[in-house]
């Protein structure tokens, strides 16, 4: 497999900064269509409530700033790759302590936490992006903690929506 060159590195992490910026534009824009009571509704979306969706998508970049922090210090062997076991235990850490926070203030942490990823992301050497030496290249997993994941559940937040909606409009 051909090495990639610079200018191709540095094409993709502008369209993957694109993707950071739209996926979490189009997550604000749905959340502030929300009634606050229902974003902080328990349970709507299996153990999670809207906002608890938020904060763990805000975990989810705290984790891709270490990560990125890791990749600066030349201690990419350092990143710890998440199973299902231990992903499971770093969502119910990360949403459970999120919860004594108020939707303003996860909304700032989200903002705040966004705009450094996307700095540490933009400073990284452009080389870093498909280091062969790490055990996963920045390029191979970004795009599931930088933007496809939010989308997936941003797809689910919105049909629990649509179908609280039509209930609503149905008299049920």
């Amino acid at each position: 497999m051909a090495t990639p060159t610079s200018a191709s590195l540095t094409k993709w992490r502008r369209n993957a900064v694109r993707q950071i910026t739209a996926s979490r534009k189009s997550t604000l824009a749905l959340v502030a269509r929300l009634p606050e009571r229902e974003i902080l509704r328990p349970r709507t979306l299996d153990k999670w409530s809207v906002k608890d969706v938020l904060a763990h998508l805000m975990s989810c970049d705290e984790e891709t700033i270490r990560r990125f922090r890791l990749i600066e210090r030349g201690r990419a062997d350092r990143i710890v790759w998440f199973n299902m076991a231990i992903a499971d235990r770093f969502n119910a850490r990360t949403v459970g302590a999120a919860r004594r926070l108020s939707l303003k203030a996860v909304l700032k942490r989200m903002a705040r936490v966004r705009t450094e990823l996307i700095t540490r992301l933009e400073k990284l050497p452009v080389q870093a992006l498909a280091d062969p030496s790490h055990d996963y290249t920045v390029q191979s997993w970004l795009p599931v903690p930088g933007w496809s994941h939010e989308r997936d559940h941003m797809s689910e937040v919105r049909a629990w929506w649509r179908s609280r909606r039509g209930k609503a409009r149905s008299g049920v």
